[in-house]
């Protein structure tokens, strides 16, 4: 059993491994098209100039200008004349591809995968605060999870809304609070820390390398492949510590022991659709939408085998002392 859990363990790692060198060579291509640059000049020259009407105010209300509604209609106006030709190219325009925008919505299908996977979080409160025993430590904990959950996927759905520097930074320091407050739970879990007085020392070591990563970001530069990698080895970490958990569980005879151990191969195989880059399906879909997609009905999992965790470990404990 453990040699199963190592290689599901360097499955994952691979896979994040083969992300990142993937996503470290793409690069836009259509900011630098002279087709593009010439319909930018002449949008701006006529839809900017005194006398043109002004936006509709559902985009005025998102923070369109005139000339982000021109880039964004040269965009939607080479692509489509891309499409429609046999063998045509659609380009990236600023890192991004040319979705189509919904009441000035940049990406639409983001939004709301963004927003469903926050909804999975806040609908396992009741879960949480009615499944696990009051002095369980873990019902603090996932409690926790729940509105940090919560919280990253509405700053997500914020920044595909509209891709501004504030939502953007919101979105990645949202994104890897999550992914190290995964790391704290499983650490907690697997030794078994009870107290405060005894997760405080793990709470320390994980907030201290965050707040300096966060104002090197903020205050230094903005580095997206340091970014990038600084949250792919706090993934890895954490994703060998929950394969302990499962080793632990199967030790103690949990019969869904193997339930974490699978959940992160699966989140790793949906995180891995990053690495399969490609035009977007209706100009909506592309693979960073089918991510989120694939990972809602992760999270009612994760929250699903947590629970019956601190269940049977609430189990345990009563057995001991009987």
């Amino acid at each position: 059993m453990s040699s199963v859990l190592l290689r599901s363990g360097l499955v994952s790692s691979g896979l994040l491994i083969l992300l990142f060198l993937v996503l470290s060579v793409v690069a836009s291509s259509g900011d630098r098209q002279p087709s593009f640059r010439a319909c930018l000049k002449a949008c701006v020259a006529t839809d900017c100039a005194p006398s043109a009407p002004p936006l509709p105010l559902f985009l005025r209300a998102l923070w369109w200008t005139c000339e982000s509604n021109c880039d964004y209609k040269c965009q939607r106006t080479l692509t489509i004349a891309a499409q429609s030709q046999p063998g045509g190219v659609v380009h990236q325009y600023h890192g991004k591809w040319p979705f189509v925008r919904i009441m000035g919505v940049q990406e639409p299908a983001s939004v709301i995968f963004s927003l469903l996977n926050g909804l999975m979080h806040l609908r396992s409160w009741k879960l949480v605060r009615d499944g696990i025993p009051v002095r369980h430590p873990m019902r603090q904990w996932l409690s926790v999870f729940v509105v940090i959950g919560s919280w990253s996927w509405l700053c997500s759905a914020v920044f595909h809304t509209r891709d501004f520097p504030i939502t953007e930074k919101l979105d990645y320091f949202s994104a890897g609070f999550n992914v190290l407050y995964i790391f704290f739970l499983g650490t907690t879990r697997m030794l078994r820390l009870k107290t405060w007085r005894q997760t405080r020392v793990l709470a320390i070591f994980c907030a201290v390398p965050y707040c300096l990563h966060v104002a090197y970001l903020s205050l230094v530069k903005f580095d997206y492949g340091y970014n990038m990698m600084a949250n792919a080895i706090v993934g890895l970490v954490s994703n060998f510590i929950w394969f302990a958990v499962a080793f632990q569980a199967y030790r103690n005879g949990q019969p869904f022991w193997w339930k974490p151990a699978v959940l992160i191969v699966l989140t790793d195989m949906a995180f891995s659709l990053e690495a399969f880059d490609f035009p977007p399906f209706f100009d909506a879909l592309d693979a960073h939408a089918l991510w989120h997609a694939a990972t809602i009905p992760i999270v009612t999992q994760w929250y699903d085998y947590l629970v019956k965790d601190a269940k049977w470990d609430s189990h345990l404990e009563q057995q001991r002392k009987d």
